[in-house]
């Protein structure tokens, strides 16, 4: 499960937290309203196709131009926003915890090795920082939870049969995902931090302790420690690596066969009359838009679960209190 209270209590220290929300509100509607447009386009171009009606048709293209024109102007200007506060959160972040481990004692710094130290203030950071700065985090999550929502509700009032159908190929994703591929995650992504405060370290002593060990012959069991850990370092992320490539090869494969079931069907009720091509083409958008947003949802929470092992590192680091 993700921690909400280790996410919360880094927030804590940067702050900015009503920002966060307010922006997130914002950039909210975009993926469904997004949705919304191309499948009402669709829907009632071909309606007008199908009347032979060419005024109607371009009206319906000018307001599909219009209407996109407006909804990604408003989405650049809200990550215009966004991006501005995010570079800001994570200084606040780096600064607050440079400034905690300076203010530790050289007894709790050298109790440490010097590489757990870089990693702490790197990887650590660069991981948890994550969260908010990079793709398919916490506000890809949001924005995908308000798709599938939406996206749901609509294909439930338009024809209840298909929203079954497409409900039933979308929870595999979701429980594959959750109980293969995500759950795994937070644990693998913790082993990769130790490791690479292990690689950085032995790094560090190959590099600074050269003269030394070309005096006392040592280089030889340096580089073998050099290299353990870098092998090391590579098996922890080929794991991540293999978890995701399953679930890129068979989470497809699973919405390729529910396409080709609600295809079939919605054949079959278009020959009886009561389906046209226009609803069957707005359906498939929306079921993109459902998809896409699980998929969007999976994937968030798979790479939320990952950062959270920089978040607990941070703040590991936060609680140490400093030795008079």
């Amino acid at each position: 499960m993700i921690s909400i209270k280790d996410i919360q209590k880094i927030f804590k220290m940067a702050g900015g937290v009503r920002t966060f929300v307010i922006l997130t509100i914002l950039r909210c509607p975009f993926d469904a309203l997004h949705t919304v447009i191309h499948a009402g386009f669709l829907q009632f171009a071909f309606r007008a196709i199908n009347m032979r009606n060419q005024d109607q048709l371009f009206n319906v293209c000018f307001l599909f131009g219009i209407g996109s024109l407006i909804l990604f102007l408003y989405n650049g200007t809200v990550w215009t926003l966004y991006a501005a506060y995010v570079t800001k959160w994570v200084g606040k972040i780096r600064r607050k915890l440079f400034g905690h481990i300076s203010c530790l004692s050289l007894q709790q710094i050298e109790a440490r090795p010097s590489g757990e130290w870089i990693t702490r203030l790197n990887s650590d950071v660069q991981a948890a920082t994550a969260l908010l700065n990079q793709p398919l985090h916490v506000p890809h999550a949001v924005v995908a939870t308000v798709n599938i929502c939406v996206c749901s509700i609509i294909l439930a009032l338009l024809n209840p049969d298909i929203f079954g159908l497409i409900i039933v190929f979308v929870i595999p994703h979701i429980l594959i995902s959750q109980f293969y591929i995500a759950k795994p995650m937070i644990g693998h992504a913790i082993n990769v931090q130790e490791i690479t405060a292990r690689n950085t370290t032995d790094l560090n002593a190959l590099m600074t302790c050269a003269d030394t060990a070309i005096l006392y012959g040592a280089q030889e069991f340096l580089l073998r420690r050099f290299e353990k850990s870098s092998l090391d370092l590579r098996k922890a992320n080929m794991k991540i690596h293999h978890r995701k490539a399953i679930g890129n090869g068979l989470l497809p494969l699973m919405g390729l066969c529910g396409y080709l079931v609600i295809l079939l069907a919605g054949g079959r009720w278009m020959a009886s009359g009561t389906m046209t091509f226009g609803d069957l083409t707005a359906v498939f958008q929306y079921r993109e838009g459902l998809l896409k947003g699980s998929m969007m949802l999976i994937n968030s929470l798979t790479n939320i679960k990952t950062a959270l092992a920089g978040v607990k590192h941070i703040n590991e680091t936060m609680d140490i209190t400093p030795e008079e």
